[in-house]
């Protein structure tokens, strides 16, 4: 005991840390608190919450005060510091700082920035990044040779689907702030950013994920205008179409939930994790599970880490959310370097993605490796190079909804997310199916004869090196059902109807056919025609086409319905007499039903007299006697039946008899 006192008493010496301020005391630090390569504390991975000498020892190493502990839902709880520690001295003290009672893992609770770049221009309508223009005549009227087309395609893609109100994304990121082409593409989300100095909101964590705005004065870190990132990130994959304003998302029929991280100083390892874990599905202590898991979680942030390992803490919500279904995009960050210093991109099971230009070239800032999942379009640095979409005017909080433009592997995740809630749109695909699908589809970059470019290669074996994976988004060769395929011919037993496919999106290997009836497969029926027989009547036909194609899962459209009419019917109504007495004289009706196409008319009929029903008779080999009931008022009686209709016959009024009625 007394090695382990002295060993702690040594390494606090040593490292000649800041003192511990007073009890009861709390100084105004006199520089921005907050920086890149921080920790604004610790995740300790732990049963329970810690005691207080624990949390005392904790302070005297890393000369900080605990001010808060949060508990994080996975026998892991994050403490805050009431200013932030730098992360190295937080991995140095690690192993000491592990010999604590009750504490098994400390890792710091990294601040991570967005990873966007703002070129600072005007606006204007732009979006090469979703599609490419036609190339502009020249004076002479010959069309200018066609270059290489790096855009996402995404028009392509939606004649097949614009997105399900059924596949959420959601944005780890800063909330989203009110703007016309956001509305009503939201389902609700949740602010988790803990601690009060960085929401700017006044709380903590609670049900209201808006964006306030998240400029710094500089008290806490580095003084700075609102970016508006969230906002920005949710404009690229969701915002409306086709309503005469500003821009349109890739995905624009998908859901989005924004879940609030970011605040004035960035975001802390512990809300991400928090926020992740909520938007999964997960449980987060003390605050409501969301109602409306994410299919799609998209992460523009990250943050540095000097061992180029991706924190335990992380890759276990990352493996939670999958488990759940969740697939989870990072961006790769923007530090032209290997995507191995830069978390969450590096931990597995992430979609990682790097940012190219409209050459696809990577970008000048972007992150790149062996280890990233895929590269979008995410702008340059420079006069109208960046990606365009919905922010706020104003620098501190909201004044006016604009368009502007940001540049980053913050833009090139968000076209990847909303590429997956298009895949997910067609199917019922797994978070692995659906990487598959983007990785697949995705263009092999452009070799160049300049230092910086996806593919290299060995100048002594001519090996190929690609840091860019699998290449660039690209939605034009996922082989999906495009168009509205149609079902043409006969409505009677015995014709025949034919299938007319739609086209399909990219090229399929072979393509297989279903016929199914009220949504059920008809056995043996898997050609482009089938037969009409007599269980159709009354029910519903579609065809599902399957596209089968090497290197992605099948994907299948259903063709528009065609409803078969039932069988015509025809009622036949003789009365014994058209003569009766008042009170006295008791007819009876004789019934006989038909049906066209050799169906058999079962059922009842129902018996009127002046519109009121007297009688309900189940017909016998479509006929039915129905003794009426005595008339009760003189005149002229109008008596009718109904066949009520099955399965397969429609139902059908007979004509109306006139009895008359006298004293």
């Amino acid at each position: 005991m007394r090695r382990w006192v002295l060993s702690l008493a040594l390494v606090a010496c040593c490292l000649a840390l800041p003192s511990v301020a007073e009890a009861g005391t709390k100084a105004a630090p006199s520089a921005p608190a907050w920086r890149a390569g921080d920790a604004t504390g610790v995740i300790v991975s732990t049963d329970g919450l810690l005691p207080a000498g624990v949390l005392r020892r904790i302070s005297v190493l890393l000369g900080r005060d605990v001010v808060a502990q949060t508990p994080m839902g996975d026998s892991a709880v994050s403490l805050r510091l009431d200013r932030a520690v730098p992360a190295s001295t937080v991995r140095l003290l690690s192993k000491v700082l592990n010999l604590l009672p009750g504490v098994a893992h400390v890792s710091p609770d990294l601040v991570a920035t967005s990873d966007s770049v703002s070129p600072n221009d005007t606006y204007f309508y732009r979006q090469t990044n979703l599609w490419t223009p036609a190339p502009v005549s020249s004076d002479s009227g010959e069309d200018p040779p066609a270059k290489p087309d790096f855009s996402m395609d995404a028009p392509t893609m939606w004649d097949a689907t614009k997105g399900s109100k059924s596949v959420v994304v959601a944005l780890v990121d800063g909330g989203i702030v009110s703007h016309p082409d956001l509305a009503k593409q939201t389902v609700p989300g949740y602010d988790l950013i803990a601690d009060t100095r960085n929401s700017k909101d006044g709380n903590g964590r609670d049900s209201n994920a808006a964006d306030p705005g998240n400029a710094s004065n500089g008290t806490y870190c580095a003084a700075h205008a609102s970016t508006w990132h969230g906002t920005h990130v949710a404009g690229i994959v969701a915002a409306l179409r086709n309503n005469t304003i500003g821009i349109s998302g890739i995905a624009p029929g998908v859901a989005i939930q924004p879940v609030r991280v970011v605040g004035q100083c960035g975001a802390t390892m512990s809300d991400i994790i928090a926020g992740i874990r909520w938007a999964s599905g997960g449980y987060v202590p003390g605050v409501p599970r969301n109602k409306t898991p994410a299919a799609v979680i998209n992460v523009s942030l990250s943050s540095s880490v000097a061992d180029l390992k991706c924190p335990a803490a992380y890759q276990d919500v990352i493996d939670e959310a999958r488990s759940r279904g969740s697939l989870v995009v990072v961006s790769a960050g923007n530090q032209s370097m290997s995507l191995l210093n830069r978390t969450p991109a590096n931990c597995q099971g992430v979609l990682s993605v790097g940012a190219t230009d409209v050459d696809g070239s990577p970008t000048s800032y972007t992150n790149a490796g062996r280890t990233i999942g895929i590269m979008a379009q995410g702008g340059e640095v420079g006069p109208n190079e960046g990606i365009w979409s919905t922010v706020d005017a104003g620098t501190a909080g909201p004044v006016r909804s604009t368009y502007g433009q940001n540049s980053g592997t913050s833009m090139a995740a968000p076209a990847v997310s909303a590429a997956a809630a298009l895949v997910l749109s067609l199917g019922h695909f797994t978070n692995d199916q659906v990487a598959q699908v983007l990785k697949k589809a995705a263009l092999k970059p452009p070799e160049f004869d300049s230092y910086y470019t996806c593919i290299s290669h060995d100048p002594t074996t001519g090996a190929e090196r690609n840091v860019c994976g699998a290449g660039i988004l690209n939605l034009a060769g996922i082989p999906a059902p495009v168009g509205h395929p149609s079902l043409v011919g006969g409505s009677t037993i015995g014709s025949t109807v034919s299938f007319t496919p739609g086209r399909w999106n990219g090229h399929p290997d072979s393509v297989t056919y279903q016929w199914l009836r009220d949504g059920t497969a008809i056995a043996g029926a898997t050609s482009r025609s089938y037969e009409l027989a007599a269980v159709d009547l009354g029910r519903t036909l579609t065809v599902r086409s399957t596209s089968h194609t090497e290197g992605y899962p099948d994907f299948s459209g259903l063709s528009v319905a065609k409803a078969v009419p039932k069988a015509q019917a025809t009622v036949a109504l003789r009365l014994s007499s058209t003569r009766a007495r008042l009170r006295t004289t008791r007819l009876y009706a004789n019934v006989t039903v038909t049906a066209a196409q050799g169906q058999s008319p079962t059922g009842t009929v129902g018996v009127y007299v002046d519109g009121r029903r007297v009688a309900l008779v189940t017909l016998v080999s479509g006929q039915a006697r129905v003794h009426l009931p005595v008339f009760t008022a003189t005149g002229t009686r109008k008596v009718q039946v109904r066949f009520n209709g099955n399965a397969r016959v429609v139902a059908k009024w007979s004509s109306a008899v006139g009895v008359s009625v006298s004293k």
